[in-house]
């Protein structure tokens, strides 16, 4: 394979590397939005049961620890995904500027090797 169809390649790789990468940073924006929507939600959902009546007292007293120790399992596995979503969108900022330091990095090889075939 000659030099061209080398950075023929090389693109077409960097091309698919931030493909992904955007497909990555989408993923991460959604989880985020998500996931927050979601706390939002089961904050108030949570709110909302510490209201609700029932039939008799003691009922009542086992609806909401039912339902409240739902609603803290819910919350607490809302963060553990929260967290995973900020974790995914830093990681694809780290790819981005891995990607870009690459792309730098190849240019300049082909820069040097173009200044040789010159010279």
């Amino acid at each position: 394979m000659g030099m061209r169809e080398t950075e023929d390649a090389t693109g077409v790789i960097l091309e698919r590397m931030e493909n992904s990468l955007c497909s990555m940073e989408q993923m991460a924006f959604d989880s985020i939005n998500i996931t927050d929507k979601l706390l939002m939600l089961m904050n108030t959902a949570r709110e909302q049961v510490a209201m609700m009546a029932g039939e008799s007292q003691s009922q009542r007293e086992e609806a909401y620890a039912a339902v409240n120790a739902t609603f803290d399992q819910l919350l607490e596995t809302a963060f553990l995904v929260n967290n995973i979503a900020h974790g995914l969108d830093q990681e694809s900022n780290y790819q981005r500027d891995t990607t870009e330091k690459i792309s730098q990095i190849i240019d300049f090889l082909y820069g040097m090797a173009d200044m040789g075939a010159e010279g």
